[in-house]
């Protein structure tokens, strides 16, 4: 029986991050659901989680339309009066927000409506507001001067984000918690910021008081004559930048990836090597010297030297003890008091090294104590047994 093959931890990491890498490409991936089960809030999605129905409503209302596009980010290039960026699924640059900045301070208004906060992020902080908790479906309360001069009262969501206005944002809708909808002037301009897409999309545009409410978020830039562009650019509406694009966007991309992701795991499970063997290494069994080794290692680093030095001691006395046939339990002194009488000369050994163990001693000082206490009990020649 063939023993099993140790997967390597290298290949299941590398095959976790191309999982994930796959997996945020599909997700991210500009996909226009017409069944209305993601929202897209695009202009050019005709199903009930687009914005092709308040589209056709402002072209209904004589309210000129266009659609921001192409190949760089202008959102004065169709000189409108507002700007929509509704649900972005690309984040927003720098540049892009300094445009929009630029545009907002020259009197243009801009809503921004989103759910996440996550592409909008470099937006949002431009203009100090920031999404918090999660905002409870249902109807909640319309406020502020353009809501009553519409006739909107009630904001219907089935979903959305609580907004903090910051310091210079004024609430025009809220939940029974915190503000949903808050407008900050800049310059001579607007920026309305909404925590939800819903009154925005074809399927909830109805619901409620949700087509006055955006009436009144377009009130003044209806009032200026412009029209009021849709940015599908930050929905993807623009040449990819980079060849990352065809995976994420195009089928046979995706399909590409899928045949790669099935070879790869075919790779990693059935074990095929992705190089040249390498040897195993073969380390000898630790001798007891490096027992000693360690251990002793671990005394020194943990500053505890006195435990080798009264084992040491310990065995100076157990050495006299077992020479005079006393018991090793007994008190030092009697100890080496009886040493002393029968073994004049060792006993004045013994008692040096009794006293220099009783202090902090140097690795090479304590290396010697244990080689005076070998040579001090070492079997005697009958001249070094007559002196002692």
């Amino acid at each position: 029986m063939t023993a099993l093959r140790r997967l390597n931890p290298l290949y299941a990491l590398a095959a976790v991050l191309f999982i994930a890498t796959v997996g945020f490409s599909v997700l991210t991936a500009d996909d226009t659901d017409q069944t209305g089960l993601e929202r897209t809030a695009s202009v050019y999605d005709e199903g009930p989680a687009g914005t092709a129905v308040l589209r056709r409503w402002l072209d209904g209302l004589g309210v000129p339309t266009a659609v921001l596009q192409g190949d760089v980010y202008r959102p004065r290039a169709a000189s409108p009066s507002a700007v929509l960026i509704l649900g972005a699924t690309e984040a927003l640059a720098p540049g892009d927000v300094a445009a929009l900045r630029g545009f907002v301070t020259g009197g243009g208004t801009l809503v921004v409506a989103t759910e996440a906060g996550v592409a909008e992020a470099l937006l949002l902080d431009a203009f100090d507001v920031r999404l918090t908790g999660v905002a409870v479906l249902g109807d909640h309360d319309a406020a502020g001067p353009r809501a009553a001069l519409t006739g909107a009262r009630r904001l219907t969501i089935d979903r959305g984000r609580e907004v903090d206005p910051g310091g210079k944002g004024l609430v025009i809708a809220r939940t029974t918690d915190a503000p949903l909808a808050v407008s900050i002037r800049e310059g001579a301009g607007w920026v309305h910021v909404v925590g939800s897409l819903a009154p925005f999309l074809s399927g909830q545009i109805g619901d409620g008081d949700n087509g006055r409410f955006v009436l009144a978020l377009l009130d003044e830039a209806i009032g200026h004559g412009g029209p009021v562009a849709f940015d599908e650019y930050h929905h993807g509406a623009h040449p990819p930048a980079d060849v990352l694009a065809v995976v994420q966007r195009t089928w046979p991309g995706r399909a590409l990836v899928a045949a790669g992701l099935l070879v790869f795991l075919f790779v990693v499970l059935t074990g095929r090597r992705l190089g040249p063997p390498l040897p195993i290494e073969h380390r000898p069994a630790r001798s007891s010297l490096d027992h000693v080794r360690a251990f002793a290692g671990l005394v020194r680093r943990s500053g505890h030297e006195e435990i080798a030095r009264e084992r040491i001691r310990r065995e100076l006395r157990q050495g006299i003890a077992r020479e005079l046939g006393l018991d090793p339990a007994a008190p030092a002194e009697r100890l080496l008091g009886a040493f002393e009488a029968a073994h004049p000369g060792r006993a004045r050994e013994a008692r040096d090294l009794d006293a220099q163990l009783a202090r902090p001693l140097r690795d090479a000082e304590l290396l010697r104590s244990v080689r005076r206490i070998d040579r001090l009990f070492a079997p005697l020649s009958p001249r070094r047994r007559e002196r002692s």
